[in-house]
């Protein structure tokens, strides 16, 4: 990777943004019981008008999934993810861009993104000085403005790191608007005189009629 590319992404000023990771001390709940309620982990949904949706959380996670007509189902499918490996000065290091492992144990050799409580400095090789250490806490930011969102990541790769997320919502243009696709554009930038790899990988869970079994059938309404 060169150094003859700018890593700012053209995010607009009036965005929604909050730290990758960070949670909610107090976050809103419904006010009733029969009210739908996935939490506050939701970002901006992926997928065109009236073809139903993905969405991708600020903490980097797959969780919801609204494909199967009639079904509303909201679930971290955690090996659904980005990675990336990189290696900087002979040093290497990668992490699956989530910061919220498998609670069952599983993908347990997988390295997750750091969030803002757990101090993203302490993942950066080249950090020695501890005052320097202590202004590095966050490891990048989530911004939305529909139908686009970005993920910034910072202080963890040698590499400035952003991903734009976007779906064809053209004006006055209702047929491809509605076609269910998410596009990821990355924008790598090395801001040193090293060289620097880098490797962006995707991965997808076999998901093929798993919307069909993942709630079980509800028994007919009886009067």
């Amino acid at each position: 990777m060169n150094n003859d590319r700018t890593s700012n992404p053209n995010i607009p000023p009036h965005t929604w943004k909050r730290p990758i990771g960070l949670g909610w001390e107090n976050p809103y709940t419904v006010r009733y019981a029969s009210n739908l309620d996935d939490g506050p982990w939701h970002g901006m949904p992926l997928g065109g008008f009236g073809a139903g949706c993905i969405g991708r959380s600020p903490r980097g996670d797959f969780n919801l999934w609204h494909i199967d007509g009639g079904e509303h189902i909201y679930r971290n499918l955690p090996a659904c993810q980005f990675s990336v490996f990189e290696e900087s000065g002979g040093k290497k290091q990668a992490f699956a861009l989530c910061t919220e492992p498998p609670k069952d144990g599983s993908l347990s050799s997988w390295k997750w993104y750091p969030n803002e409580g757990s101090s993203a400095a302490d993942f950066v090789t080249d950090v020695t000085d501890k005052n320097l250490k202590k202004e590095l806490q966050s490891s990048g930011s989530y911004h939305a403005l529909y139908p686009r969102s970005w993920f910034v990541y910072e202080n963890v790769f040698q590499a400035e790191l952003s991903c734009e997320q976007f779906s064809p919502i053209l004006p006055n243009n209702y047929q491809e608007s509605s076609y269910p696709v998410a596009m990821f554009e990355w924008v790598a930038h090395n801001p040193t005189d090293a060289p620097i790899t880098l490797s962006i990988m995707l991965t997808w869970e076999n998901i093929v009629g798993w919307f069909t079994n993942a709630v079980p059938p509800q028994p007919p309404l009886t009067e």
